[in-house]
C-alpha cells in the first residue's frame, strides 16, 4: 500500500511538472515580445534620462548622471510668515481673499526654487508652509494627475456600478439600452473632446452655458476651459461621461457570473433588495471592480489628449508636461527622466491592486 501511495504522488509531481513546462512554453513567445515592445524602449529611455540629450538635435548628448532626477524631485518645505499690511498691522489680502505670504529665502531662489503652494498652519495664524521645487510645473502636473485619477475613476465606479445594475436587470429594450450605454465609449476621446469644447464655449452660444442659464443656475456664461478653479472639474466630468460606460461594461461582465441561485435563495429568506446587494452581489463582484479599476486607473494616470485638446498648456497633467518638455523644449534627457518617473508611479499602483486581487484570490 505505501508504494502505491508513493507511485500516486510520483504521478502527480509529473503532472505538476508537464503543467509547469506548458505553461512556460507558452508564456516563453509573450515574454520575447514584451522584451522588444516595452523592456527595450524602457531601457533606451532610462539611458538618455541620465544625459542632456536634445530632441532633434545634432549635438553629441553628454552624461549628467541623477541631474535630471534631482531637479525634479527636489522638494522642500518651508515655514514662511504672511506680508504684514502697514495699515492693519495683519497680513495682507490679495482682491480675491487669498493671504500674501512671503517667499522663500534668495539663497534657495538662486538654486533654482519656487513656491508651488502655501499651506496654511493650523496652530498658526500668520504662517504657512511653503512647497517649493526646482520644477513647480512638473509637481503640478503631478497634484492636477492625481487628482483627475482619484475623482474621475471613483465616479465612474459609482456610476458604472449603477448603470450595470439597471442593464442586469430584466426589462424590455434591455439590448437597446446596452448599445446606446457604450456610445460615449465608442467615440474617439479627441472627436469628444472637440463635441465638449463647442458645447463648453464661454458665450451664451455654448450650449451649457445656455441651458444653465436657461434654468436660472447661473447668471452669466461660465468660462470653463479657461477659468483655472474650472478646468479641472469639467475635464473630470468629460471624462466621467465617456469612460462610465467602460466601467459599466466590465462590471457587468462580472454581475452575470453570479448565481441567480444565491439571490432567489436570500429572498426566500427575507432578505431585501439592500441586503442582498451588500451581502451577495458586492462581495462576489470585487474581482470584477478590482479589474476594472486596474484598467481604469492605469488609463487615468497617463491621460494626454482630453486635456491637450481642451486646454492645451493651461492645465498640464504628467503626459502632457512630458510632451512640451519633449517637443517645444526639446529636452529629450529631461522629458526621458519623466517617463521614467511616471512608469514608477504606475507601475506602484498597478502592484497595489494586484496585490488587493491576490488577496481576493486567497480569501476565496
Amino acid at each position: 500500500m505505501h508504494v502505491n501511495v508513493e507511485r500516486e504522488f510520483r504521478g502527480e509531481d509529473l503532472l505538476i511538472a508537464r503543467e509547469t513546462r506548458l505553461a512556460w512554453n507558452l508564456l516563453i513567445p509573450t515574454l520575447v515580445i514584451f522584451v522588444l515592445v516595452a523592456a527595450r524602449p524602457l531601457e533606451q529611455t532610462f539611458i538618455r534620462s541620465l544625459t542632456d540629450k536634445r530632441f532633434a538635435g545634432e549635438a553629441i548628448p553628454q552624461f549628467v548622471g541623477l541631474e535630471n532626477y534631482s531637479k525634479l524631485l527636489s522638494i522642500r518645505f518651508d515655514r514662511v510668515p504672511c506680508r504684514i499690511d502697514e495699515e492693519t498691522d495683519g497680513c495682507s489680502i490679495r482682491p480675491n481673499g487669498t493671504v500674501r505670504w512671503e517667499s522663500i529665502d534668495r539663497d534657495l531662489l538662486t538654486d533654482g526654487y519656487r513656491t508651488v503652494w502655501n499651506i496654511p498652519l493650523p496652530l498658526s495664524d500668520n504662517r504657512s508652509l511653503a512647497v517649493s521645487s526646482r520644477d513647480r510645473d512638473f509637481l503640478r502636473s503631478i497634484n492636477t494627475t492625481l487628482i483627475f485619477t482619484v475623482v474621475s475613476v471613483s465616479l465612474e465606479l459609482l456610476i458604472g456600478l449603477g448603470m450595470a445594475l439597471v442593464v442586469n436587470s430584466h426589462f424590455r429594450g434591455r439590448g437597446m439600452m446596452r448599445a446606446v450605454m457604450l456610445i460615449p465609449w465608442a467615440i474617439p476621446t479627441v472627436v469628444s473632446a472637440r463635441l465638449w469644447e463647442l458645447m463648453l464655449k464661454d458665450t451664451s452660444a455654448g450650449i451649457v452655458n445656455k441651458v444653465l442659464m436657461d434654468l436660472q443656475l447661473i447668471a452669466a456664461p461660465r468660462a470653463w476651459l479657461s477659468e483655472p478653479s474650472l478646468q479641472l472639474p469639467t475635464a473630470i466630468i468629460v471624462d466621467v461621461w465617456k469612460t462610465a460606460p467602460f466601467m459599466a461594461l466590465l462590471l457587468l461582465a462580472g454581475l452575470q457570473t453570479i448565481p441567480k441561485d444565491l439571490h432567489e435563495a436570500a429572498s426566500v429568506d427575507g432578505a431585501g433588495p439592500v441586503r442582498r446587494f451588500f451581502s451577495i452581489t458586492l462581495p462576489l463582484l470585487r474581482p470584477a471592480i478590482v479589474i476594472a479599476l486596474v484598467f481604469r486607473t492605469l488609463d487615468a494616470l497617463r491621460v494626454f489628449d482630453l486635456f491637450n485638446v481642451l486646454f492645451g498648456r493651461q492645465q498640464l497633467t504628467m503626459a502632457t508636461y512630458n510632451f512640451e518638455t519633449l517637443v517645444s523644449r526639446q529636452l529629450d534627457g529631461y522629458a526621458s527622466a519623466i517617463s521614467v518617473i511616471i512608469f514608477i508611479l504606475i507601475s506602484i499602483f498597478a502592484f497595489m491592486y494586484v496585490r488587493m486581487l491576490s488577496v481576493e484570490d486567497e480569501q476565496r
